[in-house]
């Protein structure tokens, strides 16, 4: 592996514990007094219990490929009245701190992400879970299937 190879493996893992942070929030006006115009939240890599739990939310969603495909406005708004909530618990997982109450702080988010911010969260959030490398692992124990008998040793049985 050359050098630039592993410098760019060593940033992308920073950026993956450090997270990135994403403007989104307009501070409120005492916050706003002291100079800070827009607060941040910091999405970082969800740990294996985070991602269990986002996964257990995406599946109860049970959204299909054909919904999403010829939106027209009605449907948009269809699809943000059915799964909005669902879709901010997941963004609250990925982006609270760990003693903040997920469902508090899906609240608060809903009342103040507009919906771009929302929008950029949600990219960097697919971005940055994680679940490519779930997915491959979850390959590789389906091709490696040690537990399960030979086809062959079933084939000598009979």
């Amino acid at each position: 592996m050359n050098e630039t190879t592993h410098t760019k493996r060593r940033a992308a893992a920073t950026l993956l514990e450090r997270g990135v942070r994403v403007q989104c929030v307009s501070a409120p006006l005492l916050i706003r007094l002291f100079g800070c115009r827009q607060l941040s939240i910091t999405l970082r890599q969800p740990t294996l219990a985070e991602l269990i739990r986002i996964s257990e939310i995406v599946v109860g969603m049970e959204l299909n490929p054909d919904d999403l495909d010829h939106l027209t406005l009605e449907k948009s708004y269809g699809l943000l009245q059915a799964h909005g909530r669902a879709a901010l618990q997941i963004l609250a997982i990925a982006a609270r701190r760990r003693g903040l109450p997920r469902r508090w702080f899906a609240r608060w988010l809903s009342r103040h992400l507009t919906p771009a911010a929302f929008a950029e969260a949600w990219m960097v959030f697919m971005l940055t879970a994680g679940v490519s490398d779930f997915i491959g692992s979850i390959r590789l124990m389906t091709t490696v299937d040690n537990l399960s008998p030979n086809v062959t040793a079933n084939q000598q049985a009979e």
